[in-house]
């Protein structure tokens, strides 16, 4: 497992969010990113508070894996579990919020809200968790928010102290993402990669963009670390 293997953020677990909708359909994304070199996927279905309690999340999660599993090939990419969790308001209050994170490298997967316009209480909510759990936190494709925060509400979520984030692949093919891009690898911030794939048709595996545009990548030691 390195970085040049490991897709960070995928949604390859069947039936469980709006990602692979079956078995067939997680098994030909996960046929993909094996083609594009992926050995390692971390599995990170949604998770929102206001949905769903963690322990029924948990389960569900279960289930889906264990009905992946059970059609597993020999030599079939590493699968591991975690969450991408939606940021709401007193999230950190969850008593039981570790268990969403992955395991292995203990780390926590946040997403920024679409839904609404940017709040200050939004990174509050991030160092409290971080505070809180002594885990790792990786803030979500991070590109997909270039259309809808600005400029200085982006640098808010960059001074986020010992965070990671993490970037799609897709931003590699899209202007302004790619320009964010091109600005964390220049200025060495902590960043990851991940397909973020749902299915084959409109958000489909793209993991060989990484070696295309990072031949010469030298990840963040906080990154590095993650391997250790």
């Amino acid at each position: 497992m390195n970085f040049y293997d490991t897709d960070f953020h995928c949604h390859v677990l069947p039936g469980i969010d709006d990602g692979a909708a079956n078995l067939d359909e997680s098994f030909a994304l996960i046929k993909a990113q094996q083609t594009q070199g992926v050995k390692t996927i971390i599995a990170t279905p949604h998770f929102r508070k206001h949905e769903l309690s963690v322990s029924a999340f948990l389960k569900r999660r279960q289930a889906a894996y264990d009905s992946l599993m059970s059609r597993a090939y020999p030599d079939m990419p590493r699968i591991l579990l975690a969450a991408e969790i939606a940021l709401e308001h007193n999230l950190y209050e969850l008593e039981d919020i570790e268990q969403l994170a992955n395991a292995e490298m203990n780390t926590l997967l946040l997403e920024f809200p679409f839904t609404t316009s940017y709040r200050k209480w939004m990174v509050e909510e991030v160092e409290e968790i971080a505070y809180k759990t002594r885990m790792q936190i990786i803030i979500a494709h991070i590109d997909r928010y270039v259309d809808i925060f600005s400029e200085s509400e982006i640098n808010d979520i960059l001074s986020i102290p010992d965070a990671i984030f993490q970037l799609n692949l897709s931003a590699f093919t899209e202007r302004k993402a790619k320009k964010l891009a091109k600005r964390l690898i220049k200025d060495e911030y902590p960043i990851l990669f991940g397909t973020d794939c749902h299915n084959m048709k409109s958000r489909k595996p793209n993991f060989d963009l990484l070696a295309k545009n990072l031949k010469k990548y030298e990840p963040h030691p906080r990154v590095q670390s993650l391997f250790q």
